[in-house]
């Protein structure tokens, strides 16, 4: 592959390589190995080694995020990491995904695959005994260890891994309950970014793709409900 970059006036240019320089510095795979947070090694290419004062942020965080589950009324759960091809099937993840999988044959008839995410489990804990409307909403939240089989080339630091830690939350609720879930959610996101330091922050709204699962009409009530959430938090959004 060759890239090119242009630019009509020298001052582009300029400015263009002083970002570069500074982005260089800013770095996270330089800034990782300097602090010592976490290493990348060819035995596993897109596997991040997270050293003990990585582990110490890493937790830090996690300590964070459970703080959120409770102040947002999530309840923390555990899903396996590897599942049988039955399940990949029943969601779809086999026919559409199966190149980005992590498949492990047990046997010549059964085969395994490490999870790419974390809906079917979470599924799986919801379907388990009845449930009335009356547990509804109900708000599940894990730090999902996911594996996905990345390109070589598409690997980039701890930004773009084959292995990593989904912070995920999957809420299951009636037609009614949507709308006010969905602005609760917004609300948390919103804390989030401000506790970061994020500011001017744009919502994408990704309609309906082309490949989808359920009718039109439940799709409008999905899109409608997340737009007038958006729109009753606040925030700035583009819909695409």
């Amino acid at each position: 592959r060759v890239y090119g970059t242009a630019f009509e006036k020298k001052a582009d240019l300029d400015a263009y390589l002083t970002l570069l320089e500074e982005a260089a510095k800013r770095d996270h795979r330089k800034l990782g190995k300097e602090l010592d947070l976490f290493s990348l090694q060819e035995e596993g290419p897109g596997f991040p080694f997270f050293h003990p004062k990585g582990m110490i942020l890493r937790n830090k965080l996690m300590d964070y995020e459970r703080e959120l589950f409770k102040e947002f009324g999530y309840v923390e759960i555990m899903t396996p990491v590897i599942l049988s091809k039955k399940l990949w099937l029943q969601s779809g993840h086999w026919d559409h995904y199966r190149d980005d999988m992590f498949l492990v044959p047990v046997s010549e008839t059964t085969t395994y695959s490490l999870k790419p995410m974390n809906c079917p489990g979470h599924i799986m804990i919801f379907r388990q005994g009845i449930k009335s409307y009356r547990d509804l909403p109900l708000r599940y939240g894990e730090f999902g260890q996911c594996h996905r089989n990345e390109p070589s080339g598409g690997l980039h630091g701890i930004m773009r891994v084959r292995a990593f830690t989904q912070d995920d939350g999957h809420i299951f609720c009636t037609e009614d309950q949507i709308q006010p879930e969905v602005l609760a959610f917004t609300q948390l996101l919103q804390k989030v970014y401000k506790d970061f330091g994020y500011k001017e922050i744009i919502y994408k709204v990704a309609t309906r793709p082309e490949a989808r699962i359920g009718s039109d009409e439940i799709w409008d009530k999905a899109e409608a409900a997340l737009i007038t959430s958006l729109e009753a938090s606040g925030c700035n959004f583009e819909i695409s």
